[in-house]
């Protein structure tokens, strides 16, 4: 006896549950890892020290390098070191959004040209810009 359409889709919901609640318990550990706590720290020195720090750029030095090709492979290299975390994180979100969440949900909700989808993708990117 096959399994009936409520069970069928009790089970699909089930799934569809799993997959948003893995996506939010990976995007919150994520971003807090990546981004949040580090932050925290560096704005506490800012606030106490008033600098922020040496510049990506110049270092700490009083002037920039002069253009070299050795000045850009030490800019992306810095560059790098710097964002290859929140890259990675990313690149695990997108892995996890493809995998998990139903496709015709994310076109559904996300993929139409309305007013209501931009604002629900607005919503959606807040937590990483914060």
């Amino acid at each position: 006896m096959s399994p009936g359409p409520a069970s069928s889709a009790a089970a699909r919901r089930s799934d569809y549950l799993r997959g948003f609640g893995a996506l939010l318990l990976l995007g919150i550990l994520g971003l807090f890892i990546v981004k949040w706590q580090p932050y925290f720290f560096k704005a506490l020195h800012a606030a106490s020290s008033h600098s922020l720090g040496p510049s990506i750029v110049v270092g700490r030095g009083a002037a920039p390098p002069p253009p070299s090709v050795a000045a850009a492979v030490q800019y992306a290299s810095s560059y790098f070191q710097s964002v290859w975390q929140a890259l990675a994180l990313g690149l695990l979100l997108a892995a996890t959004v493809e995998a998990l969440l139903p496709r015709d949900w994310v076109s559904r909700v996300l993929g139409t040209p309305t007013l209501r989808s931009s604002i629900l993708g607005g919503l959606l990117a807040l937590p990483g810009m914060m």
